[in-house]
């Protein structure tokens, strides 16, 4: 504990039902607990220094500030409430620090509302997953709270709605029964505003069931979309058997149709492509760290394992230096030594230093 500040002050409590009582030489001292930790400690300097009160701070407007020197600062302690004409020479040192304190009060304060409302809220989505994770095999999510419908205002009781699978918004079984059997588009999409979320047709399914509905409620928004399918221009069914899906083609795309075998061909060449260009770039890193070589004389990749560093080309047969990635010997052929590496040619200096017998 510490002591932060204090001031003389005259003090006036008030309680509610009964007269005031007037201490007329007091200290007010603010005192530290701990971080963010303060309380107000008031005592009586006429009669041997006996405590007045000791006041945690605790909430926003407990403590509120005089505007002028003349009126009182007033304290609000349960069912009483302390008014302090603070000495006028140590009044202002007092205020600027109990100011201080009390913003770092009240950030403390925040920090641990905060923190302690967002724990809650994972706590809470922690056990609305795990909720949910046991609802997988069923058609729809129920509600795990009570919430009003947005489209009748009804209040509807836990377990009596659906959460959507796709965005978990709450909606009312009845209400959803109604959208089906009015919709005039094949798919329904959630009516929570600003979301375009789908319902899925098992969600449809499994409402009409739990409401006793026939079925073919749902079936009607297949009907709706083979009727939509079958207006446009460019639509055709499935060629599969058994499925009942339709493709369509846009007017703007027709002129660009392909068939299946030329879009095969086309990925294929470009698979190939990109696998040529990948084996180039492979060749060419390769050769720039020397691991293998054009041939001087036909051109064609040569690669050395192991050995000294002559080699001989298996197709040309001319004679290489590995080294110099260069023909070993001149124009004339072997033993010309107007070209070619030099090896050991110019006072028996070597083709590179770490030459390993390209002779």
């Amino acid at each position: 504990m510490s002591v932060e500040v204090y001031s003389e002050c005259r003090i006036q409590l008030s309680p509610i039902n009964s007269k005031n009582i007037d201490f007329n030489r007091c200290i007010i001292e603010l005192r530290q607990y701990d971080i963010g930790d303060y309380a107000l400690r008031a005592i009586d300097m006429n009669n041997d220094k006996s405590e007045i009160f000791t006041c945690p701070l605790i909430r926003r407007n407990q403590y509120i500030f005089a505007p002028s020197v003349n009126e009182p600062d007033i304290l609000n302690i349960t069912n009483s409430t302390y008014r302090l004409w603070l000495n006028k020479n140590s009044r202002d040192e007092f205020h600027k620090i109990l100011r201080t304190c009390l913003e770092e009060f009240l950030i403390v304060k925040d920090n641990d509302i905060n923190l302690s409302s967002q724990q809650q809220n994972q706590q809470r989505s922690k056990t609305l997953l795990n909720e949910l994770c046991t609802q997988e095999d069923e058609p729809y999510y129920r509600n795990e709270e009570p919430f009003d419908c947005i489209t009748c205002m009804e209040t509807i009781e836990k377990d009596e709605g659906i959460l959507f699978h796709n965005c978990l918004h709450p909606f009312c079984k009845p209400c959803l029964l109604r959208m089906i059997e009015t919709s005039t588009e094949p798919i329904i999409k959630c009516p929570h505003d600003n979301c375009t979320a789908l319902i899925t047709e098992r969600e449809l399914r499994g409402v009409a069931k739990d409401l006793k509905t026939d079925q073919k409620v749902v079936g009607r928004l297949n009907d709706i979309g083979v009727r939509f399918a079958e207006s446009r221009n460019k639509t055709f069914h499935c060629i599969t058997p058994d499925c009942t899906h339709w493709w369509f083609i846009e007017p703007e795309e027709a002129n660009n149709m392909i068939f299946c075998r030329e879009y095969q061909d086309a990925k294929l060449r470009e698979m190939n492509e990109s696998n040529v260009r990948t084996d180039e770039e492979q060749l060419e890193a390769m050769i720039k760290n020397k691991e293998v070589m054009y041939c001087p004389g036909c051109r064609i990749i040569i690669q050395k394992i192991s050995g000294c560093d002559w080699i001989q080309c298996s197709q040309c047969k001319i004679e290489i230096c590995w080294p110099t990635q260069g023909p070993r010997w001149g124009p004339k052929g072997h033993g010309d030594t107007s070209g070619g590496c030099r090896c050991r040619v110019d006072n028996g200096k070597l083709c590179v230093p770490n030459c390993q017998n390209c002779h």
